[in-house]
């Protein structure tokens, strides 16, 4: 959750910076944007509880036509990159003094990726024949997202052109958003990209309070947590305040050996249940199917 809201803080930085020249950014800003995109969360799943249908049908057009939006600007528009160069070579730019060392920090963006699909398990207690449906969600989510990861992956790197240190420096504090400026040379057309990046992490945002709150719940509910009867309280709302706001909201310093550590850890366990669900249906062991 702090890992997100943060990362749309940082895109919302890159935005201002892209249509205001004069604009530094500073990192608390990043930080402050961060705890109003964790209230705008809390907002979406109590008192605009009733509009999350909406918000996540919104959110996958958005997904499906950003992404051949993206696809077809960057490579109709973009500059080519040197094929070699942009497969065999390898940089530390950061000084890191190790390769390995560098490449294991530098993931830990994009690795945060491959630690969405267990969302779905914080939601069964309220889907029809969980733990049917529930593993094939799971798998199906990874399956396409994963496959439009490494499609836009090559994209990126084929169409970053061949000055990589003026992305990386670029003053709009992403060099993704350089990237689409270099392709479309328009603010107005990457405006508009990054606008659709934006609203997707906040809807992701969103959707994560809307898991977290619902796990929180049910493990109060059955006794499992301190203050589980303040926390398992249903008022007004589908889920009362107390167990939706309960959870970290302070952003990740990825530079901390600590957050490091935490981020593998929260991608690893995220991944054990495709791991079960895989191991399970190997051995022909049938799901419980739900009276």
């Amino acid at each position: 959750m702090a890992g997100t809201a943060f990362a749309v803080a940082q895109q919302l930085q890159g935005l201002i910076a892209l249509n205001m020249p004069d604009y530094a950014i500073q990192g608390w800003h990043g930080t402050l944007l961060s705890i109003a995109i964790v209230l705008c969360s809390i907002l979406g799943n109590t008192i605009l509880v009733k509009k999350l249908p909406l918000m996540e049908g919104l959110a996958l057009v958005l997904h499906v036509f950003g992404f051949f939006a993206f696809l077809v600007v960057l490579w109709v528009m973009g500059p080519r990159s040197n094929v070699h160069d942009t497969w065999t070579k390898f940089e530390d730019p950061s000084g890191w003094g190790n390769t390995g060392l560098a490449t294991l920090v530098g993931v830990l963006g994009p690795i945060l990726s491959l630690g969405s699909a267990d969302l779905a398990i914080h939601l069964a207690e309220e889907v029809e024949e969980a733990s049917y449906n529930i593993p094939r969600a799971m798998i199906a989510t990874s399956a396409v997202n994963y496959t439009f990861a490494f499609v836009m992956t090559v994209t990126v790197f084929s169409t970053l052109g061949n000055d990589v240190m003026a992305i990386m420096s670029t003053p709009f504090g992403q060099p993704w958003i350089q990237i689409l400026m270099n392709a479309t040379e328009s603010i107005v057309a990457t405006n508009i990209l990054t606008v659709v990046v934006c609203l997707l992490l906040l809807f992701a945002s969103v959707n994560q309070v809307t898991a977290a709150s619902r796990q929180l719940w049910s493990f109060a509910r059955d006794k499992g947590l301190p203050f589980s009867g303040w926390l398992s309280y249903v008022g007004t709302y589908l889920l009362d305040v107390r167990s939706i706001t309960n959870f970290r909201i302070g952003p990740p310093r990825m530079g901390h050996p600590l957050e490091c550590g935490v981020v593998y850890a929260d991608v690893f366990i995220s991944t054990v249940p495709h791991h079960h669900w895989f191991i399970h249906r190997f051995q022909h062991h049938p799901f419980v199917r739900r009276c």
